[in-house]
């Protein structure tokens, strides 16, 4: 699981589309000031003065095609990236390519070049491009310089640029390993968080998660607005299969029964093991005709299932729906009643109380189906 973790972080970016567009603006708005500014002050340098409008229009055009193509987002960020490299290391390698390219500032600009590896590709990318351009960076910086220079001379310049660029690399390399670990314990913490709502034995929801799930659905504090229904769902004599069979095949059973329950009820049902042999089912927006129809669905199909090497194994259910009282608390307790009459009415059987357009209290008399 570490190493999965691990692996999916380093092959993601964080940069999404409409970030990546906020980029491009602020990458076209930038040069679009610092050439106005250098031609305005007539200290513009002849390679700017070329390299300035094309950036820009490349950055216009990656724009566009991120509004207006299904290129991915991928080859997008790869091609941005392309742009702005190309043009902090010619323009590094133009500077110190003259008679003063000693003393040349340009190389400063260089460490955006990783920084911006980093943020607009996935990492793994990012680590292989960064050291392409570290390479080309002294390369290409060495054979500008040895043009009017000596070697010597030539050497401490690169290797001053070297140095740089090298602490540049391991800095940015130090923070992302540190944010992928600190993702990876988030993501642990995740997955513990959701383990702790999960029941181990039949894999659906514990007690807990259903809880959770009532909290985040928010029943009762828009009570008045819900349409719910719950079941309690109990497997009957369950004792006896524990004490005939032993608590293995019990838990096959209980495995069983949720897989059996998870296939019969829809995909926005909430389904969870209550404790014990007992489980609950939350439906939403169903009829009463509909909950009504379903339980008896789960009745008769665990009744007729086949789970050797016990026989006949049934369930007891009971029935509340959310018309018949003002919380969660109280229609669960219906249900609960519901349940108790069933199981101490002969068992395998449904029973409810049918909702009416007032909320009731919990007396009201079940029907069995």
């Amino acid at each position: 699981m570490h190493k999965q973790i691990d692996t999916d972080l380093q092959n993601t970016t964080t940069l999404n589309p409409t970030l990546f567009r906020r980029l491009l603006l602020l990458a076209i708005f930038c040069f679009s000031t610092i050439w106005a500014v250098d031609s305005n002050s007539a200290m513009i340098a002849t390679f700017d003065a070329h390299a300035y409008p094309l950036c820009i229009a490349a950055f216009v055009f990656v724009y566009l095609l991120s509004l207006l193509s299904k290129m991915s987002q991928e080859r997008l960020f790869l091609f941005t990236y392309f742009i702005v490299a190309s043009y902090l290391l010619s323009s590094s390698i133009w500077h110190h390519a003259g008679e003063g390219g000693l003393y040349s500032n340009a190389a400063q600009w260089l460490g955006l070049n990783y920084v911006i590896a980093y943020l607009f590709l996935e990492v793994r990318r990012a680590a292989t491009i960064t050291i392409i351009v570290f390479v080309f960076t002294v390369l290409g910086h060495y054979l500008a310089l040895i043009q009017h220079h000596n070697v010597s001379d030539s050497i401490s310049v690169v290797m001053n640029i070297a140095v740089a660029q090298f602490a540049y690399i391991v800095l940015l390399w130090t923070v992302v390993k540190l944010r992928i670990k600190a993702l990876q314990v988030v993501e642990k913490v995740n997955i513990l968080e959701d383990l702790a709502y999960i029941d181990l034995v039949t894999r659906i929801l514990n007690r807990r998660g259903i809880e959770n799930i009532f909290q985040k659905l928010q029943l009762d504090e828009n009570h008045d607005q819900s349409n719910y229904a719950i079941l309690l769902i109990d497997i009957d004599h369950f004792k006896q299969v524990n004490d005939q069979h032993g608590h293995l095949v019990g838990d096959a059973v209980l495995t069983s029964v949720a897989a059996k329950l998870r296939r019969i009820i829809h995909n926005t049902d909430v389904i969870g093991r209550w404790g014990g042999e007992e489980f609950l089912v939350l439906t939403l927006d169903r009829t009463t005709e509909q909950t009504l129809a379903l339980a008896e669905k789960i009745r008769a199909e665990i009744e007729s299932f086949e789970l050797p090497p016990c026989s006949g194994v049934t369930v007891s259910i009971g029935i509340a729906f959310s018309s018949q009282a003002s919380s969660t608390t109280e229609v669960f307790t219906v249900a609960d009643k519901n349940l108790y009459v069933a199981k101490n009415s002969g068992r395998n059987n449904v029973l409810h109380s049918f909702p009416t357009l007032k909320k009731s209290s919990a007396s009201d008399k079940p029907s069995a189906l």
